[in-house]
């Protein structure tokens, strides 16, 4: 089982109590006065292209398509995660240790770590996110922000935490006593509903991305962007769990999910997306690990017709009959000047696309997969090794730093919120109204 963690960044000392935001920010300022302001946080200003930059990363991360009445909305979904942004940003920063919550090196390796869920090296990304318009510097932004909060928020409220042996032990038999039931591969986004009244606000905001996902968005990356848990920033991955490791809803609601299928789930604490990506029947513990490289033609900025793809996809599969073994393949790529190398990589066949997956499934150690078009390249694989393991079960380690997450995201929801209350937020009257964003 994976387990995605607050502490991970838990490095630092935490001396200050949290006063809140008393702000400077001068009621008497009206937006109307400042051409393109969406958004002032505390005297902090959103403007309509800091917006549309925003509005761009979503939409080139996600995949899915925006247009028509849905557009808007997800516009003003954006706005909201912008305004969140800034109170954390605001508040990490005024209680940052010195040389501040995380290092440019993680945030580095964090974007290399997306380039490779992309296909892509790091320069190849770059560069694809240079063509389609996306500013780098604002998805290295989203970085920091992300784990500078999370900093903050192990700092804070870590130390309050204590998870007893006994509780600990409960849950290891528990999961043991279901071990041979079935076990599921889940990613997983979380939505609190920490008052009532904002029921209905959070469940609009979940039926929105419902929509997005049923447009062809990706599930990982719009977790990545919208999601409350402590595993969002892997895309909601939280792997194998087996039967009864989450709430009783959502163990439900997987039994009778399919495959590749996602639902919503409403638990005792708020909304949860479910996509199951994998089901292994009661009995069948075990999982491939492939280890593999990718030669990719980009497309650029603008995407090659279908005579243009097929010239791309000949070009590859006479490279391939004209090397001897994938080794020899992937010289030839380089010496081409064409193709982009990206680093190998090692995933579980169960966490990859459905399109990679099947094809991966076919090749044995040293072959050479077959070109496969995505939206932003034509990929060809070649597997450098395979293995298959059992699933193991989880260790009192990991049951431990999951319940930490799970009461550390509760402190972070109730912060999220108080920061809120304290704060100065006015919102341009064209994306509703300010009550809406808090």
């Amino acid at each position: 089982m994976r387990v995605s963690f607050y502490i991970a960044f838990m490095a630092f000392s935490f001396f200050s109590c949290f006063l809140g935001f008393t702000g400077n920010f001068d009621k008497s300022y009206q937006l109307k006065e400042y051409d393109g302001i969406v958004a002032i946080v505390n005297g902090d200003v959103i403007t309509f292209h800091d917006l549309e930059k925003r509005m761009l990363l979503t939409l080139f991360s996600t995949g899915g398509e925006v247009s028509g009445e849905l557009r808007p909305k997800i516009s003003r979904e954006v706005l909201k995660e912008m305004i969140q942004e800034k109170l954390k940003w605001q508040c990490a920063k005024k209680y940052a240790p010195k040389g501040g919550w995380v290092t440019d090196k993680a945030i580095e390796s964090t974007f290399s770590d997306i380039a490779k869920r992309n296909n892509l090296n790091h320069d190849d990304f770059c560069n694809l996110l240079k063509s389609k318009n996306v500013d780098k510097n604002e998805l290295l932004q989203q970085i920091r922000i992300n784990f500078s909060w999370i900093g903050y928020i192990n700092a804070r409220f870590g130390k309050l935490i204590n998870i007893s042996e006994s509780e600990i032990n409960r849950t290891l038999a528990e999961i043991k006593e279901k071990h041979n039931l079935e076990s599921y591969y889940v990613h997983r986004m979380f939505f609190p509903v920490s008052d009532p009244k904002h029921e209905q606000k959070v469940l609009a905001h979940v039926n929105n991305l419902k929509q997005m996902l049923l447009r062809g968005a990706n599930f990982g990356n719009l977790a990545r962007q919208f999601s409350k848990s402590p595993d969002a920033n892997k895309g909601g991955e939280i792997g194998w769990v087996f039967h009864g490791q989450l709430s009783p809803e959502e163990n439900l609601e997987l039994s009778k999910m399919q495959v590749g299928s996602h639902a919503v789930v409403r638990n005792s604490r708020g909304y949860v997306i479910l996509f199951l990506h994998d089901r292994k029947e009661a009995g069948l513990k075990v999982f491939t690990t492939v280890k593999f490289l990718q030669i990719v033609i980009p497309f650029g900025a603008s995407n090659p017709d279908s005579e243009q793809l097929n010239q791309i996809k000949k070009y590859l599969n006479d490279m391939k009959k004209n090397s001897r073994n994938c080794h020899e393949f992937i010289k030839n790529a380089k010496d081409s000047g064409l193709c982009g190398i990206s680093d190998p990589v090692i995933l579980t066949l169960e966490e990859m696309q459905p399109q990679f997956r099947s094809m991966l499934s076919s090749l044995q150690t040293g072959d050479i997969g077959s070109p496969i078009t995505t939206p932003n390249g034509i990929i060809v694989v070649c597997l450098l090794d395979r293995k298959t393991q059992k699933i193991p079960e989880p260790t009192a380690n990991d049951v431990k730093l999951q319940k930490i997450n799970e009461r550390l995201s509760i402190f972070a929801d109730r912060e999220i919120q108080d920061l809120k209350k304290k704060s100065e937020i006015q919102v341009n009257e064209k994306y509703g109204s300010t009550l809406d964003f808090m």
